[in-house]
């Protein structure tokens, strides 16, 4: 019968460097649960520090990649580049939901169908709905406005 190798900080090391920093993947390579490898980096505060300058090398390299690509004139990139970093300069993502011919969305209060619950869902609803009541104004601001009109 074998045993699991032994989890060294030399050998989580390698797996996160080989891993690129994705703990997942690492834990896969080393054997054991990733719950393992993260008590372990909580243990070895010097082998936390390794996987987050790992961390930090590959978001460099991706970094680097998404300034090859701007250069390189891919369009997609340069927009998302610009919809997230260059909001300052008015480049934003706006999503504007209209209903027919660019009217306002019709919204319809139903009422629900209570009909298929059961007792127990019923009573459920029931103390929630008390609670409602019962909150303060605060943590409701609706339940000012509809006492307000």
């Amino acid at each position: 019968m074998s045993r699991k190798p032994r989890l060294t900080v030399r050998r989580a090391e390698e797996a996160l460097r080989a891993a690129g920093g994705i703990k997942t993947i690492a834990a896969r390579m080393l054997k054991c649960h990733r719950a393992t490898l993260y008590r372990f980096l909580q243990r070895h505060p010097t082998l936390a520090q390794i996987a987050n300058e790992i961390d930090e090398e590959i978001k460099d390299l991706a970094e680097t990649k998404l300034i090859q690509a701007i250069r390189d004139g891919d369009m997609p990139t340069v927009r998302w580049y610009l919809e997230t970093k260059a909001k300052d300069r008015g480049y934003t993502r706006r999503v504007e939901n209209t209903g027919p011919d660019g009217g306002p969305i019709e919204t319809k209060r139903v009422a629900p169908d209570l009909s298929d619950l059961t007792e127990e869902e019923l009573e459920i609803l029931l103390r929630a709905a008390e609670r409602r009541e019962n909150a303060s104004p605060v943590s409701h601001p609706q339940a000012v406005h509809q006492k307000a009109a």
